[in-house]
C-alpha cells in the first residue's frame, strides 16, 4: 500500500488512472474493427496455437469468437462487469487470444480483483509474448498495489514489445513507478520520454509539471 506520509503531489500522480486499451499496428494475422468505433482502432486476433491449427479453425468459429469479444468489451464499457467476464470467458472458450485474456484482466481490475487481473495478463503473455498491453497492465496493477520495484521490469518489457503501438503508456507508468520509489530524476526522464513519443499526452505533461514543482 502507498505510504500516507508521501507528498500529495506524488500520490496524485502515482494513483492516477492508467490506460490499458491501445491501437495495434497491422500484422500478419486477421484484423477486425470494433463496431462501436470508440477508439477507432484495430485489435488483432493472435493464434493461441501453431499456425497450422489456426488455419484449420473454421472462419465461423473465429468470427463468433470476435463477435463475443466485441460484446464483452461493450458490456465492460457499460459497467456490466459480470456480463463482461462471462462473455470474455466465452470468447476464450471459442478461440483463446492474448487480447481476450488482457481485456478480461482489465474487467477483473474494475471489480477490484487485481491479482486475478495480473494472472490473466500472464496468460496473455504466454499466448503472445510480443503483445505489449499485458506487460504494461501488469506494471500498472503493481503500481496500484504499491509494488513499484516489481512493476519496473514489466513496464520495461512493454516498451520493447514488438506488437504495441502506444509506447508512451509504459514510459508514463515507468515514471509513476520511479516516482513511487522517490527516484525523481528517473521519473522525470520517463515522463519526458512519454512526451517525446506523444507530445499531446496530457497525463505525462501534468505529471512532469508536478514533479518539477516538487523538486524545485
Amino acid at each position: 500500500m502507498m505510504n500516507p506520509c508521501w507528498n500529495p503531489a506524488i500520490l496524485s500522480i502515482c494513483s492516477r488512472n492508467f490506460h490499458f486499451f491501445s491501437r495495434q499496428p497491422a500484422g500478419p494475422v486477421t484484423r477486425y474493427r470494433f463496431r462501436s468505433g470508440t477508439f477507432g482502432t484495430f485489435v488483432l486476433l493472435t493464434p493461441a496455437k501453431p499456425c497450422a491449427n489456426y488455419v484449420s479453425m473454421s472462419m465461423e468459429t473465429l468470427t463468433r469468437a470476435w463477435e463475443v469479444l466485441q460484446d464483452a468489451y461493450q458490456a465492460q464499457m457499460e459497467g456490466d462487469y459480470e456480463r463482461a467476464v462471462e462473455l470474455y470467458q466465452s470468447s476464450l472458450d471459442l478461440h483463446p487470444t492474448a487480447e481476450a485474456h488482457t481485456f478480461l484482466g482489465w474487467t477483473y481490475h474494475f471489480q477490484g480483483r487485481v491479482e486475478d487481473a495480473i494472472a490473466e495478463c500472464k496468460l496473455a503473455i504466454e499466448l503472445d509474448p510480443e503483445f505489449g498491453n499485458p506487460y504494461n497492465d501488469i506494471g500498472a496493477y503493481l503500481i496500484e498495489l504499491g509494488r513499484f520495484e516489481e512493476a519496473i521490469p514489466w513496464l520495461e518489457r512493454a516498451t520493447e514489445a514488438r506488437r504495441y503501438e502506444p509506447r508512451h503508456f509504459p514510459h508514463y507508468n515507468l515514471g509513476r513507478a520511479y516516482l513511487g520509489k522517490e527516484m525523481y530524476s528517473h521519473a522525470m526522464r520517463c515522463f519526458q520520454e512519454a512526451l517525446e513519443i506523444e507530445p499531446r499526452y496530457s497525463l505525462a505533461r501534468q505529471a512532469l509539471a508536478s514533479l518539477r514543482r516538487l523538486v524545485n
